[in-house]
């Protein structure tokens, strides 16, 4: 099952072409400091841009911070070009039959920060349910800084969770998501109902107060993936697992083995105040990806 809603981050580093070592990207950085840009980028990237082949759209919308060297708010990521019936979740009756070329918009959060003395910009993007617009913005900023310094060129590296966790860190859980088979169809779950109607997960969790499964640095040894990217548990493999972990000060769900989008990934479903339209209050993931930004960070420095 997808994150409801999710975190990735990604380091950005500036380079001249031809050359291997990143360049500092503050004030006074060749070919400029790169918070110029990123805020020049955001702001000429007000307008839908439709990648067609994708039948996606995507603009920023920044809002104003008073954090130093930081520009964040949303990016309006939409979708068409499938139809589909709109119910009321309550009475089931048809409100409305979407069209193909019906484009269905929603807020997705973004941060770049760009630290004074540092050879890397930090950047956060939220995905929801699944849906994500990373790839289509790492695409345009990399062209987009190319043309205008033809001289240099950036390039985006995810950031695993695990650059963030000490290797003490206690696995208090692990979830598998998404079994592939079962030794016995009985075993299926709700008799009569087929996987993509139903969601499935096992839950393997520490009893005793206090008490955990391993370390995180042991964790991959106890539930090792096998070559076609799955984890294997108890005879069945699953898709991917998540582990409940300490990252900075909190407990939080990370992706950490999978063949699917969510490895890597970090829950932030539980942790985030949601809105009246479902979506995560601004301030509220603004606060979370603030700390985590510092946490990962720190990981780069040590």
């Amino acid at each position: 099952m997808a994150f409801a809603i999710g975190l990735r981050f990604y380091r950005i580093a500036v380079r001249r072409k031809g050359e291997k070592d990143p360049l500092e990207i503050g004030p006074g950085s060749e070919p400029c400091d790169f918070i110029d840009y990123v805020s020049d980028f955001v702001d000429r990237r007000n307008n839908p841009t439709s990648e067609t082949d994708a039948q996606r759209t995507w603009f920023f919308e920044p809002v104003a911070t008073q954090s130093i060297r930081t520009v964040h708010g949303y990016i309006s990521y939409g979708t068409h070009g499938f139809e589909s019936q709109l119910k009321d979740v309550k009475t089931k009756k048809s409100k409305y039959n979407r069209l193909s070329t019906d484009l269905e918009e929603i807020p997705l959060y973004f941060q770049f920060w760009v630290p004074s003395n540092a050879e890397y910009a930090l950047v956060a993007f939220q995905s929801f349910q699944g849906r994500s617009c990373v790839s289509f913005i790492q695409s345009a900023m990399v062209l987009d800084f190319q043309q205008r310094y033809p001289d240099y060129s950036i390039s985006f590296r995810v950031m695993a969770p695990a650059s963030a966790i000490s290797d003490v860190a206690p696995v208090k859980a692990v979830t598998f998501v998404k079994p592939r088979r079962y030794g016995d169809p009985a075993d299926r779950p709700w008799k009569g109902k087929t996987m993509d109607e139903v969601e499935y997960e096992l839950t393997v969790r520490s009893k005793r107060r206090g008490g955990m499964l391993s370390t995180f640095k042991d964790l991959e040894k106890m539930f090792p993936p096998n070559p076609d990217g799955v984890v294997v548990f108890d005879g069945v493999e699953y898709e991917g697992a998540k582990a409940d972990v300490k990252i900075g000060n909190k407990r939080r769900t990370i992706g950490v083995f999978g063949a699917g989008g969510d490895a890597g990934l970090i829950d932030i479903t539980d942790t985030v105040k949601t809105a009246r339209n479902g979506h995560p209050s601004f301030d509220s993931i603004a606060a979370e990806v603030d700390s985590l930004m510092e946490t990962f960070f720190d990981g780069i420095k040590t």
